[in-house]
C-alpha cells in the first residue's frame, strides 16, 4: 500500500513539474512574441512621429484643458496614444487607447486617465518584455512618455504597491492631487494581486 502511495506521489509530482514547466514555456514564447510586436510597433510609431525634435511638456501643459482626449496615432487599424520607456527596466513600449484582453497580449494599454489630467494609468501584461518586472524597479527612477503629438513627458517612481483585483477605485483615483501622476499596473502570475507603481511627474 505504500508503494503505491509513493509512487502516486512521484506522478503528482512529475506532473506538477511538467505543468510548470509547459507554462514557463508558454509564457516565454508569448513574451518573446510580445516584445517583437512592440519594437516593430514603436519603430512604426516613431516614424510617424517624424524626424521634429521631441518637446519637453512645460508642468503646466495645457492648463486649458486637464480633461483633453489624449490623441492618437493609427496604426494597421489600431490607435496609440503615445510611447511609454522606461530606462532602468530596458523598455520602450507602446501604449494602445483601449485596453482589451486581446491587446494586452501585444502591448501596454491606457486603463484611464489622461497625460493631461496628471492622472494616467496603464495596465500591461506579466510578460517580462512588458510590465512583468516592473516591481524591480527603484524609487527615483526614471519613466518617460511621448504623447502622439511628440510632447515628452518625465516621470519618476515614488511608490510601489499591491492591490487586490477588485480595488478598481484605489488603482484609478487619487486621494490627494499630488498622490501621483501616473500610475503602471500589472497581475502577478497567479492574478491574485495588482503589481501597482506610481509616479510623479516631474517635467
Amino acid at each position: 500500500m505504500k508503494s503505491k502511495i509513493g509512487v502516486f506521489i512521484i506522478i503528482a509530482g512529475l506532473l506538477c513539474l511538467t505543468a510548470a514547466l509547459a507554462f514557463f514555456v508558454f509564457n516565454k514564447v508569448e513574451s518573446d512574441h510580445a516584445k517583437e510586436s512592440s519594437e516593430k510597433i514603436v519603430s512604426a510609431l516613431q516614424s510617424k512621429l517624424g524626424e521634429s525634435e521631441k518637446k519637453s511638456a512645460a508642468k503646466e501643459f495645457p492648463t486649458d484643458n486637464p480633461d483633453r482626449k489624449m490623441p492618437a496615432l493609427s496604426l494597421e487599424g489600431s490607435d496609440y496614444i503615445g510611447i511609454l520607456s522606461i530606462p532602468y527596466l530596458d523598455l520602450e513600449l507602446p501604449v494602445l487607447s483601449v485596453l482589451t484582453d486581446d491587446a494586452l497580449q501585444i502591448t501596454p494599454c491606457l486603463y484611464s486617465g489622461s497625460v493631461y489630467g496628471n492622472d494616467m494609468v496603464i495596465g500591461a501584461h506579466n510578460y517580462d518584455s512588458h510590465f512583468g518586472n516592473i516591481n524591480s524597479l527603484v524609487m527615483g527612477a526614471s519613466v518617460f512618455f511621448t504623447d502622439a503629438e511628440n510632447n515628452l513627458y518625465e516621470y519618476e517612481v515614488a511608490n510601489i504597491e499591491t492591490l487586490r483585483p477588485e480595488q478598481t477605485e484605489e488603482l484609478t483615483k487619487k486621494q490627494r492631487t499630488n498622490d501621483w501622476d501616473l500610475t503602471m499596473f500589472t497581475c502577478n502570475y497567479s492574478g491574485s494581486e495588482r503589481i501597482t507603481v506610481r509616479c510623479n511627474r516631474i517635467k
